[in-house]
């Protein structure tokens, strides 16, 4: 039972670990930035698999690129508008427009390597 507290303690923190974007303010945070932004849904399993995946990237990653998180349930005006049709889905953002969408799971090596090919070069 201790292990199962543990591990969902775990999981709530990452949940909360970024920024969650809203409709009201994702414009304004994407803005001239080099971001990452997970849709997710907290009943999602891969989405639990990418989040772990993201905090073990952020660990490492340039201080220039930004990690937010969306909420597909909370904010489904954003899941419209950027077209979002499955979970989990990451977009890599330059300057406030997407440079490249994954739908799918993600190793930490293919966050690394998407970051270097799409929002670093």
């Amino acid at each position: 039972m201790k292990k199962f507290i543990i591990v969902f303690a775990l999981f709530v923190t990452s949940l909360f670990a970024y920024e969650h974007l809203t409709v009201d303010d994702m414009a304004e945070k994407i803005k001239d930035k080099k971001v990452i932004v997970d849709f997710y849904a907290s009943w999602c399993p891969p989405c639990k698999i990418i989040g772990k995946n993201l905090n073990e990237y952020a660990d490492t990653k340039p201080d220039e690129v930004t990690i937010y998180k969306v909420d597909i349930d909370d904010q489904r005006e954003l899941v419209t508008r950027y077209g979002v049709e499955s979970i989990p889905t990451v977009l890599y953002i330059k300057d406030g427009k997407i440079v490249k969408s994954i739908v799918g799971i993600q190793s930490v090596s293919d966050i690394n390597n998407n970051v270097n090919k799409y929002l670093l070069k």
